[in-house]
């Protein structure tokens, strides 16, 4: 019996040993031209999503990074005086990284099938983006000579070739359900997608990936929308407003309360803003408010704007743009966003925009 037990122990250590040695990687760059300086790998954990995971100094242009990685994961070399980086896919293989400190941009990753993966992806997006590029420089040209018709001609061609870019991507994460590139894109792309259709998106995926970084990102973007779906109460929160003072989601119960995600720098948000001004003029006496989270950094640039654009209701940020903590709990990837919510707090309707925002108001208030 304890020979039993003796040989069972020594095979868990065995298997756990194979096991961590099948997750090794060990990259191997050399930057020609580079002064000696120290380079850092760096990219998401299971902790953070981005964290400086090792660094080594390189010497005559060499360095090698050697650890463990479970699940492969796109990650970056950054370095001590160079304003530049290198990404790429690392996973458990040895990684060969070459380039010249003149032009990083060319440089060229071998032995991850991971990374091969995502440039055969990558080729044909930007064979796209490089047609979507001409035309935007048609477009300009058309705007100069203010020539309408040729505007609209290339406004058309470019949303055409927008939606071919996202047919393509999903085409692809449908097709390479093993390939953690799938989760990346899928991760990506991420705001266009609805609830139902993240939850067929990740229950595609193979089991061999499921705890990726990506996927854990997509699994935390679906609990996010299913606690803001219509019918369920808005999640609380408390940030400052534009003197410092805390102010409440819950601070309105009792009005209907159009909480509004947008910022300063937010085109599409600023041309919306009349339409929000002009709903909140006509129903701010029939128990309606607004209440606006901006995903700024300058508070300067966010009181300009609320004073240019007349914003007159209660404001909130914490000033940490697309780590506004409020946005993040809602799940926010794109701005303008807003919910509107019931005397209770209960959302009744997501993003009203234009004419649907006053035809909701009427209908309720």
């Amino acid at each position: 019996m304890k020979r039993l037990i003796y040989l069972t122990f020594i095979l868990a250590i065995a298997i756990s040993s194979c096991k961590q040695e099948s997750n090794r990687f060990k990259i191997e760059g050399k930057i020609r031209g580079m002064e000696d300086q120290y380079v850092y790998l760096q990219g998401p954990s299971e902790e953070k999503d981005f964290e400086t995971i090792d660094s080594v100094k390189a010497k005559d242009g060499s360095f090698t990074f050697t650890g463990q990685i479970n699940v492969p994961a796109q990650q970056y070399l950054t370095f001590e005086s160079l304003n530049a980086e290198i990404t790429f896919f690392n996973e458990a293989s040895n990684i060969a990284i070459n380039g010249h400190v003149d032009s990083l941009k060319k440089t060229t990753v071998k032995g991850s099938k991971t990374q091969e993966t995502y440039e055969n992806y990558q080729k044909r997006v930007n064979q796209l983006r490089d047609q979507q590029r001409d035309i935007y420089n048609k477009y300009r040209e058309a705007q100069m000579q203010q020539n309408q018709d040729q505007m609209k001609l290339y406004e058309n061609q470019y949303r055409k070739l927008d939606s071919i870019r996202r047919s393509y991507s999903d085409k692809f994460v449908e097709d390479h359900p093993k390939s953690v590139v799938s989760a990346y894109i899928a991760n990506r792309f991420a705001y266009n997608y609805d609830l139902e259709k993240l939850k067929e998106t990740v229950s595609g995926f193979d089991p061999s990936i499921k705890d990726s970084y990506y996927v854990n990102q997509l699994e935390d973007r679906i609990t996010k929308l299913e606690r803001t779906q219509v019918g369920k109460k808005a999640p609380d929160f408390t940030m400052e407003n534009t003197e410092g003072e805390p102010v409440s989601l819950s601070d309105f119960r009792g009005k209907y309360v159009l909480l509004d995600f947008w910022a300063a720098w937010c085109s599409p948000c600023r041309a919306e803003n009349p339409n929000v001004v002009k709903a909140y003029q006509k129903y701010k006496d029939e128990g309606f408010t607004v209440f606006g989270v901006s995903l700024d950094r300058k508070k300067e640039d966010w009181l300009k704007a609320i004073e240019k654009d007349s914003l007159t209701w209660t404001h909130v940020s914490d000033l940490k743009g697309w780590n506004n903590k409020a946005s993040n709990k809602y799940g926010v990837m794109s701005i303008p966003q807003n919910y509107l919510l019931d005397e209770e707090g209960t959302i009744v309707a997501k993003n009203l925009r234009g004419e649907e925002l006053h035809q909701k108001l009427e209908e309720i208030l």
